[in-house]
C-alpha cells in the first residue's frame, strides 16, 4: 500500500511540471562545435525582455506583451543571430563564428585552481593544470598546493592514505567518481591510492555540506573525482614516472571513435621500490607496491543538446603492498610469527553508467548507477584478512526547470553485502563483541539504503541563490533518517561573494574495512554490539574577494565551519594498554575549522599563494574538553612560475604542520615520549621544475627537500610481535628526500 503511494507521488512530480504552460521561452545557446555559450546576450527585438545565459547555456525569458516574436542572440566572437520564435516554448540556438576572428588564438585564462563563482556550493576546482604543478602519482598526491584538504597516512607500513577535511577523519567526506559515490567501505581504504593522477580530468571539493542528491554520507564536505574523457586535442597520452626508490610508474591513454560512441581507453602500471630503511628501525621505510589497471569510457551524445545521452565507464584494478621488516618475504613469510610483514593483496573491478534525455532546456530525466566488487587477501603479521564488497547504488531523478528555479527529485537505492574473515593467533588477539571472545571470526554486513530527495535551486534578483533539499533514507528497513540541507549564495558585488550553509549528515561505520590500523597492534579489539549510524551537524560560511588591477589580481577567501556530532564513533587507544576500545559516543564531539587564503596572479607568469588553517577538533566527555589526535594548525605556501613564452615552469609549495596531539601511551614499558604526547611542528617543502618542447613535457622534483622524518613511528619495532608493538601513533612523515623524475607526451 505506501508502495503505490509512492509510486503515485512520483508519477505526480514527473508529470506534472510537463502540464504546466507559462508564457516564456526557454533555451540553450550552443557554438559550431555543440558546446554551451556563457554569458550571451539573448533578448526579443525592439524590447527590453531578455536573458544572459547560465554556466550550461541555458536561458528563459518571459514573452508576455512581446509583440515582435524575432528573438536577438549576441556573443563576441560569433555572428549576431536572429531567429523567430513564434508558436515555440523552447529552443536550441547555434552560434556561427565570426570571419573576423578566425585567425586569433583565444585561450582561457584561469589559474590551475579556482572557485567556480556560479555554484551556489563553494566548489574548489583542481583543474589539469594544476596537477602538472606535482608528481601526483594518485589521487591522495594531488592536493599538495591546496589548504583545504590533508592527505594523511592511516597505516604507516603499508602507506594507506585517508583525505581529510575540516579536521575530521577522511571517513566523514564523501568521495564520488564521477559524481557517483562508489568509494566507501573496503574500496575506501586502498581505492583512494588506486587512481593514477594521470587519469583525473578534474577535481571538485567541496567543503562543509553539498547536495542531497549523491546520499546523505557527506558531513565534513564531498571531494569529486572526474576521470579523463574523450579527448579531441590529444588522442595519444603517455606519462613515465621514476623516484630516488626506483618506484616507476606508466600511464597511457587512447581517445578514438567508433560510430556516434566516444571512446577512451587507459592503462596504468606502479612496479615496486627497493628496500628502504633511512631512519634504521629495521622496517621498511615505503612499502613495495606492484600495481595494476585498466580503464574504459564510453560516450554517446552531448550532455547539453536535446535527446539522449549515455556515459559508461569500466575501471579494473589489481594492486599488492608488502611493508614490515627489511627481512620480509612475501612469498614465504605470509603468516608468520617470527617475521614480521604486512601484506595486502586486493582487486577492485568498478562500473559506473548515466543515462539521460534532454527534452528539452526545462525538462531532463536521468538514471545513473554503480556497481562495484572487491576482494582482499591481507596479512597483518600473523593475523590474517579477508574481505569480500559487492556494492550497488542507483538513481532515478527528474529535473525540471522554471521561471528561476531547478527542480531535482528522485529516488535512489543502495546495497552493499561485506563480508569480512579473520584468522589470528588467539594467544596474541582477540575479537569482542557482546563480551564473548571470538577466536576466528566471520563479520557479515550486509545493508540496504532506499532514498527519496527532493532539491530546489531558486534565483533572486541576479544576485541571491538559494538551495534547499532534503531527503529521507530507510535504513535496513529498520529506521528512517533525515537530511534536511540549505545553501545561500548572495553575490554582493561583482567582486564579493557570501555564502552560507546549514544541514545535516550521516553515514554508517566500518570498523575493520575503513580502519585497518586496528590491525597495526596486537592488542584485544572490544567492539559495542549495538554500533549505531555516525550522525553530524554542519553549518558555516564562506567569503570570497576579489581585487583586479593593471598588473596583478589579488582572491582573499575567509571559511567558517562547525560540525557537531549527536553520535561519534572512535578507536579509544588510552582506556587500556591491552585494548581497544569501539563504541558509540552519545555527548559532543566538536570540530571548529577556519581557513584565510590569499592568492595573488602577477600577469601572465607568477601566482602566490598562502593559506592558514585553524582546527579546534574534541569531544565533550565528563564535563571536560578532550582534543581528538592528529591534528593540527596548518601553514600552505604555493608559488608558480611561467615565462610568458611557457616553454617552462618552476613550482615550489612549502607546509607547516603545527603540534599534534598524540595517543598517551605512558602505561607502555617501552614508551618513547617521556610524557610528551604532542608532535613537534615540522616543515615539508617540494618543488618541481618542467620544460616543454611542443608536445613533450619533461619534469624533475624533489620532495620533502629538508629530509625531513618522523622519530619513532613504530613503538617496540624491536619486538613487533609483543603486546607493546604499536603502529598508529603516526604523525609526520615516514619518508625521506625523494627526487623523482618524468615526462609526459600527448599529440
Amino acid at each position: 500500500m505506501h508502495f503505490n503511494k509512492l509510486i503515485y507521488f512520483f508519477t505526480l512530480i514527473f508529470i506534472s511540471p510537463l502540464a504546466i504552460l507559462g508564457q516564456e521561452i526557454n533555451g540553450i545557446v550552443l557554438d559550431d562545435k555543440n558546446q554551451p555559450l556563457i554569458n550571451a546576450s539573448v533578448y526579443f527585438i525592439n524590447s527590453t525582455s531578455g536573458a544572459i545565459t547560465n554556466k550550461n547555456g541555458f536561458f528563459k525569458i518571459n514573452f508576455q506583451g512581446i509583440q515582435d516574436s524575432r528573438l536577438i542572440t549576441s556573443y563576441i566572437g560569433f555572428k549576431n543571430d536572429t531567429t523567430d520564435v513564434v508558436n515555440q516554448n523552447s529552443i536550441v540556438i547555434r552560434m556561427i563564428a565570426s570571419g573576423e576572428l578566425n585567425s586569433i588564438d583565444v585561450k582561457e585564462n584561469k589559474t590551475g585552481s579556482y572557485i567556480d563563482k556560479e555554484s551556489v556550493i563553494k566548489n574548489e576546482i583542481i583543474t589539469p593544470e594544476e596537477l602538472t604543478k606535482a608528481a601526483c602519482c594518485d589521487l591522495a598526491g594531488c592536493f599538495e598546493t591546496q589548504s583545504s584538504v590533508h592527505s594523511k597516512t592511516s597505516n604507516v607500513i603499508t602507506n594507506s592514505k585517508e583525505l581529510s577535511l575540516l579536521g575530521l577523519s577522511g571517513t566523514y567526506n564523501q568521495i564520488l567518481i564521477d559524481d557517483h559515490p562508489i568509494v566507501e567501505a573496503s574500496s575506501y581504504t586502498y581505492g583512494i591510492s588506486a587512481i593514477p593522477g594521470s587519469l583525473i580530468q578534474k577535481i571538485t571539493i567541496s567543503q562543509g555540506l553539498a547536495s542531497v542528491l549523491q546520499g546523505p554520507e557527506s558531513i565534513s564536505g564531498r571531494i569529486n573525482i572526474l576521470l579523463k574523457e574523450h579527448n579531441l586535442k590529444n588522442k595519444f597520452f603517455i606519462n613515465l614516472y621514476c623516484n630516488s626508490f626506483l618506484a616507476r610508474q606508466l600511464n597511457f591513454d587512447y581517445s578514438y571513435k567508433i560510430g556516434n560512441w566516444k571512446n577512451i581507453t587507459a592503462i596504468h602500471t606502479t612496479q615496486p621500490s627497493n628496500k628502504i630503511d633511512e631512519n634504521n628501525d629495521n622496517f621498511l621505510d615505503v612499502p613495495q607496491t606492484t600495481k595494476y589497471s585498466i580503464y574504459h569510457k564510453w560516450e554517446y551524445g552531448n550532455k547539453n543538446e536535446y535527446g539522449l545521452y549515455n556515459n559508461i565507464t569500466f575501471r579494473y584494478m589489481d594492486e599488492e603492498r608488502n611493508g614490515g621488516t627489511i627481512d620480509y618475504n612475501k612469498d614465504k613469510d605470509k603468516g608468520s610469527n617470527s617475521i614480521y610483514g604486512q601484506h595486502i593483496d586486493f582487486s577492485q573491478s568498478e562500473i559506473n553508467i548515466k543515462t539521460s534525455y534532454m527534452f528539452n532546456s526545462g525538462n531532463n530525466i536521468y538514471h545513473k548507477s554503480a556497481f562495484s566488487l572487491h576482494d582482499q587477501n591481507s596479512y597483518f603479521g600473523s593475523t590474517q584478512y579477508l574481505a569480500n564488497q559487492q556494492h550497488y547504488i542507483g538513481y532515478l531523478a527528474y529535473i525540471h526547470n522554471w521561471n528561476n528555479h531547478k527542480l531535482n527529485t528522485g529516488i535512489d537505492f543502495k546495497k552493499l553485502d561485506l563480508e569480512e574473515i579473520l584468522f589470528f593467533d588467539n594467544t596474541l588477539f582477540n575479537i569482542y563483541d557482546q563480551n564473548l571472545i571470538i577466536s576466528n571470526g566471520i563479520f557479515n554486513k550486509n545493508e540496504t539504503r532506499n532514498g527519496i530527495f527532493i532539491e530546489n535551486t531558486f534565483k533572486w534578483k541576479n544576485n541571491i541563490e538559494l538551495l534547499s533539499g532534503f531527503r529521507i533514507d530507510l535504513y535496513n528497513t529498520e529506521k528512517l533518517y533525515y537530511s534536511p540541507r540549505m545553501l545561500i549564495k548572495y553575490d554582493v558585488t561583482e567582486n564579493s561573494t557570501l555564502r552560507m550553509s546549514l544541514g545535516k549528515g550521516w553515514r554508517p561505520y566500518y570498523a575493520f574495512s575503513e580502519h585497518v590500523h586496528l590491525f597495526g597492534s596486537y592488542r584485544d579489539i572490544v567492539i559495542s554490539n549495538d554500533l549505531q549510524p555516525e550522525e553530524g551537524v554542519n553549518f558555516g560560511s564562506n567569503f570570497i574577494q576579489n581585487l583586479s588591477y593593471e598588473n596583478f589580481d589579488i582572491q582573499f577567501t575567509i571559511d567558517f565551519y562547525k560540525t557537531i556530532f549527536s553520535n561519534h564513533i572512535t578507536e579509544d587507544y588510552e582506556r587500556d594498554l591491552n585494548k581497544i576500545y569501539i563504541d558509540n559516543f552519545n555527548g559532543k564531539t566538536i570540530s571548529n575549522s577556519m581557513q584565510l587564503e590569499v592568492g595573488l596572479n602577477f600577469g601572465k607568469s607568477t601566482a602566490f599563494k598562502i593559506g592558514y588553517n585553524y582546527l579546534d577538533v574534541f569531544r565533550i566527555y565528563e564535563n571536560h574538553k578532550h582534543d581528538l589526535p592528529f591534528v593540527s594548525n596548518h601553514i600552505l605556501t604555493t608559488m608558480s612560475y611561467q615565462p610568458i613564452q611557457k616553454k617552462w615552469s618552476f613550482d615550489i609549495n612549502a607546509h607547516w604542520f603545527g603540534e599534534k596531539k598524540i595517543y598517551n601511551i605512558s602505561n607502555n614499558p617501552n614508551d618513547p615520549y617521556n610524557g610528551n604526547y604532542f608532535s613537534q611542528p615540522y616543515t615539508i617543502i617540494n618543488c618541481q621544475f618542467t620544460q616543454r618542447i611542443n608536445d613533450l613535457e619533461l619534469y624533475l622534483g624533489c620532495e620533502n627537500i629538508f629530509d625531513f622524518m618522523q622519530s619513532n613511528p613504530i613503538i617496540n619495532w624491536e619486538d613487533p610481535f609483543s603486546d607493546y608493538f604499536m603502529t598508529s601513533n603516526n604523525w609526520g612523515p615516514t619518508k625521506g628526500r625523494e627526487f623523482y623524475c618524468g615526462l609526459r607526451l600527448g599529440f
